[in-house]
């Protein structure tokens, strides 16, 4: 197995002694407005012919929401495309598409704290099951680096609908909002990547 195989909540519950909620756990989030470099980057990858690649939504439009995040709050590290083998006897392994680390420093992550999965071409409740995969791996690897009681942030997303997760002990939050990829709904999704981000500097 690997983290792909998990394609539903109920799997991935059965699995690890699980439980999820439904809360808005970022409610009180602070919008944030994007910078003209990432207006000018959503612009131009407008202009491009992105149904019809996967990797371009993710280079495009992923990658630059991630990266500007980035700028703005320099304590962390992005890892794309990264083979994070936890546990594979259970299932914890596997490419991830992104992650982050408060590791700003290493060449290797030593503190996953976000984990985030493409829906590619399915929708982002289809990309749940893997997210909760990749967060149980991320939470187990903390651990063994002697961090386990970091929550871990997750978020399934197509590039243009995002959702996020939160993983704290054996409860698996899912975010109750929704956030798009809009002029009016990306200060909203920035402040929301901001919080998860801010949230965890200090661990």
């Amino acid at each position: 197995m690997a983290y792909s195989d998990f394609t539903s909540l109920r799997q991935l519950e059965k699995a690890f002694n699980l439980k999820h909620t439904i809360a808005n756990f970022l409610a009180h989030t602070t919008p944030e407005l994007p910078t003209e470099k990432l207006r000018f980057d959503l612009q131009e990858a407008a202009e491009m012919p992105l149904h019809a690649s996967e990797k371009a939504k993710s280079e495009l439009l992923i990658m630059p929401i991630l990266k500007e995040i980035r700028r703005t709050h320099k304590t962390f590290s992005i890892y794309s495309g990264y083979a994070f083998d936890v546990n594979p006897a259970l299932g914890l392994n596997g490419y991830c598409d992104y992650l982050l680390s408060t590791d700003t420093d290493s060449f290797d992550i030593s503190s996953a704290v976000f984990c985030l999965v493409e829906a590619k071409n399915r929708s982002v409740e289809e990309g749940l099951g893997q997210a909760g995969a990749e967060m149980v791996a991320a939470q187990q690897f903390n651990a063994s680096e002697n961090k386990p009681n970091q929550t871990v942030f997750g978020c399934v997303t197509n590039a243009y609908e995002w959702l996020f997760l939160k993983l704290e002990n054996n409860l698996l939050t899912l975010d109750t909002e929704r956030y798009y990829l809009s002029d009016n709904e990306l200060p909203r999704l920035l402040g929301a990547l901001a919080f998860i981000v801010k949230s965890s500097e200090s661990r």
